[in-house]
């Protein structure tokens, strides 16, 4: 997938997108080349700063960038990693930099080659709205409810809005973008205008977290810029401590089917203390807290199927969580995203018009999905109470994963190719190539301990293909 150019194959005048999100802001840099002007509305007043925002409920939560959620942004602006390390994002290495414990295992710990950037979601989303406003032709207005989709039987010309308690306006548009979110209402828009609702797989996991921010020291970690804590099943409380921005860490702990962190500061840090290791304990215990603690509650993992549509009105898509929501413990909402507007800007260069466009990019954005939705849903299939369509195979499945976190500790190889499948660089298949299963089954049968992992001595970087 290739980085939009200045100009492309389909042209029209306006094209609008629904929500300033980062999703919305990528899809307005994708349709920038190909439309005389693109504006984007969002319901909430947007800050002029790094601040959170009412519409991001998980803005002051720990948030994740996968590798290639990286590698992506970073062709879609290449000036966005210099502006974020000015601003303070932490660079590291994704295995070699952090301590990952999942499964009962520490992964192994070398230098990866995996680039990745630790920093607060506000700090993100300010820097990419920034990227994006910079475009000529593209406007941001905050403040603006979009009421419903101007439409005829067949297509979508346009928007209804209303800014504040100003009069309604009907805005025409070539191009609808619906970036809404998990709350979107494009369901209910489909069928006032006579087609059927999109097909919805839910997983129900009931997960919550808890989130405060600490001073970060010299020596923390022992230098390390972040741990993350997962349950072995059935056990079902985790936590990540990350560096961030301003010297501080960003600490997030929580689980699933009700087990979430109480918000008051004796029983943060007594359920910091329940997890499996003590890696985020010994260092919140005497740290300086900067934050009260907030909480998240995330229902459940929400896919709707508008790839498995027949029919749809023309002119009109649907990007980003109003898409797909994934557990947010698993880190791929943004990834996911960002691979999005990438596959949307290889449809707009193959299309002739955008009156079919939503075929094209629906059954891409199914394939894209298809990996971090097995990933999250599978994965929580593990804890007993977890509710939902339950794909074929995944007790085995879950049975393999865990022989995997048990070789990923001892053998780098094993460890690599498993985070570039969890990083969306590899397909899950390349888990059970004829190498990988030998090395996975030596790895399990040379064991592997729960110790706390030293700075690896090494500088090798291990990669595997698939």
């Amino acid at each position: 997938m290739g980085v939009p150019a200045a100009t492309g194959t389909v042209h029209g005048h306006h094209a609008i997108v629904i929500g300033a999100s980062i999703s919305g802001l990528l899809a307005a840099r994708v349709l920038a080349p190909h439309f005389d002007r693109v504006t984007v509305f969002d319901r909430d007043t947007l800050p002029p700063g790094v601040d959170n925002r009412k519409g991001v409920p998980q803005g002051r939560h720990g948030h994740g960038l996968l590798a290639s959620g990286l590698q992506g942004l970073k062709r879609l602006f290449p000036a966005l990693e210099r502006e974020l390390l000015d601003a303070g994002a932490i660079p590291g290495d994704v295995i070699g930099s952090v301590r990952w414990f999942q499964h009962g295992h520490y992964k192994s710990k070398f230098h990866s080659g995996l680039a990745g950037l630790l920093l607060s979601r506000p700090l993100l989303e300010a820097t990419v709205r920034r990227q994006v406003a910079r475009l000529p032709n593209v406007d941001i207005r905050g403040g603006t409810h979009v009421l419903g989709l101007l439409s005829t039987l067949r297509r979508v010309n346009g928007v209804r809005i209303q800014r504040l308690s100003e009069r309604v306006e009907s805005i025409q548009g070539d191009l609808v973008v619906d970036a809404a979110g998990r709350g979107s209402r494009s369901p209910e828009w489909l069928e006032q205008m006579g087609y059927a609702r999109p097909a919805v797989d839910e997983v129900k996991v009931d997960l919550g977290y808890t989130t405060r921010t600490f001073r970060r020291r010299p020596g923390d970690l022992a230098g390390d810029i972040g741990a993350i804590i997962a349950p072995k099943p059935p056990q079902m409380r985790a936590g990540f401590i990350l560096a961030m921005e301003g010297g501080r860490w960003m600490v997030s702990i929580g689980g699933w089917l009700g087990n979430h962190a109480p918000l008051d500061p004796e029983g943060f840090l007594a359920f910091a203390r329940s997890l499996a290791r003590p890696d985020i304990y010994e260092v919140i215990k005497d740290a300086e807290a900067l934050t009260d603690a907030v909480k998240y509650v995330f229902p459940s993992n929400l896919r709707r199927r508008y790839d498995r549509l027949a029919t749809f009105p023309d002119c009109y898509l649907v990007v980003g969580d109003a898409l797909c929501s994934f557990n947010p413990l698993y880190g791929q909402g943004m990834s996911v995203a960002t691979l999005e507007a990438l596959a949307l800007a290889d449809c707009l260069h193959a299309a002739t018009s955008v009156d079919r466009l939503w075929r094209s990019f629906f059954r891409a954005a199914g394939r894209i999905t298809e990996t971090p939705w097995a990933i999250a849903a599978g994965s929580d299939f593990a804890f007993p109470g977890v509710t939902g369509p339950r794909p074929a195979g995944t007790p085995a499945l879950n049975w393999y994963l865990d022989h995997v976190h048990r070789a990923a500790a001892v053998d780098p190889r094993v460890c690599m190719t498993f985070f570039n499948v969890a990083n969306l660089l590899l397909p899950p298949t390349a888990l059970f190539a004829p190498s990988t299963l030998v090395r996975v089954a030596k790895g399990c049968l040379t064991g592997a301990v729960p110790a706390a992992p030293r700075a690896p001595e090494a500088r090798e970087v291990v990669r595997t293909r698939a």
